[in-house]
């Protein structure tokens, strides 16, 4: 193992040398300059690293990144250049990497012991929510600059967002791809200059932020995590590979896809309309049954079926109330006679939805046995 810590610095002047001397302390030191305005103060013993003008700190991660594995390192540390961050730490990210050197290390701070301010706290509440929706991995803190980076990590996976989103979409694709997270507990500093010169931007880098989660979120949900894993990598499967890679990973576990399948079925045909696809989704993603698959099944319900199961759902209803088949007659129909129509299409479509997602889950469950046997 040969680690380093990477800083990236946009205009700390005033704190990038004494973050850079406490690192150097346990191991060499990368300065990204990403295009500094100001005057960055001599840092000795560091490899600094300047580039031309201001892209944000995914392009100086990137940059360090590679500057990193071009110099032999197997491990970037990164560590915000304000002073946040405390050295003494850093141990505690090198133990890791040295007893796990495959494990993106993210550090976790005490919020409420450093003073952290409630909209920064609720900040990073959002954005540990739709990790775990994204993933279904729990971390405590998601926003976090400290952390421990495989450099082989860093060349595999291929990350399109800018700023900050690049750290979240990273840890996302990391868990798709595998790799395990594991939490580093961190001192964390909150001085006001600190928060004052903050270089987050709320409305622009909020909104890049929100769209990257809706797209990932969207992937965890429809897209295989075969798909998901090539992806990442910047692998692109054709439309026929694609889908061929979906059907037979989902076929590896037959009655998981057949529940998926079931479960769509009956949502379906249920008479919940206008509710079917949310509540279909929401306990997929609880249960861990593809979303894909589930919402598929659950297109029974298209307007070309709608009449079919309505008459189906009361026909079926009326004879078991009356135990004789349906014959409507609107010339005939009162207010009481509709109520009951209505009550028995509400009784009839619960039954169907069961009988018909009993029968997927049944061929769907043999269909994937036999894919898989071949």
């Amino acid at each position: 193992m040969k680690p380093c810590v990477l800083i990236p610095c946009f205009n700390h002047a005033a704190t990038v040398a004494a973050v850079a001397r406490a690192a150097l302390t346990h191991c060499p030191v990368i300065v990204v300059d990403d295009g500094s305005t100001m005057t960055l103060p001599e840092l000795p013993g560091c490899t600094v690293l300047g580039l031309e003008r201001n892209r944000g700190k995914a392009a100086a991660l990137r940059a360090g990144f590679q500057r990193a594995s071009e110099l032999g390192f197997t491990h970037a540390i990164t560590m915000d250049a304000d002073g946040q961050h405390f050295a003494e730490d850093l141990p505690k990210f090198l133990a890791r990497a040295q007893a796990q050197p495959d494990v993106l290390a993210v550090g976790v701070r005490d919020f409420y012991a450093a003073g952290c301010p409630t909209h920064r706290r609720r900040s990073n509440a959002v954005s540990t929510f739709w990790f775990r929706i994204e993933t279904g991995v729990r971390l405590g803190d998601t926003q976090c600059g400290f952390r421990g980076y495989p450099l082989a990590l860093t060349q595999r996976l291929s990350i399109r967002s800018s700023r900050y989103a690049y750290e979240l979409e990273f840890m996302v694709r990391a868990a798709w791809l595998g790799t395990p997270l594991v939490a580093v507990p961190v001192k964390c500093s909150y001085e006001p200059n600190q928060i004052r010169h903050s270089h987050f931007r709320p409305v622009r880098d909020l909104a890049h932020i929100t769209g990257m989660n809706i797209g990932l979120v969207l992937q965890s949900w429809f897209v295989p995590q075969s798909l998901r894993a090539a992806w990442s990598c910047g692998e692109h499967l054709g439309f026929l590979p694609g889908l061929r890679e979906f059907f037979s990973e989902h076929a590896q576990d037959p009655l998981r896809l057949a529940l998926a399948v079931g479960l769509g079925l009956f949502f379906g045909i249920v008479p919940v309309w206008g509710l079917q696809t949310v509540i279909a989704a929401t306990l997929a993603h609880r249960l861990r049954l593809n979303m894909a698959i589930t919402l598929l099944a659950c297109n029974i319900s298209l307007p070309p079926m709608v009449p079919f199961l309505l008459y189906a759902g009361t026909a079926l209803g009326h004879w078991m109330f009356t135990g004789e088949l349906l014959k409507v007659a609107l010339g005939e129909m009162t207010m009481a006679r509709a109520r009951d129509y209505v009550w028995q299409w509400l009784v009839g479509s619960l039954v169907l939805a069961i009988v018909v997602a009993g029968l997927g889950t049944v061929i769907a469950y043999t269909a994937a046995r036999l894919v898989k046997r071949k």
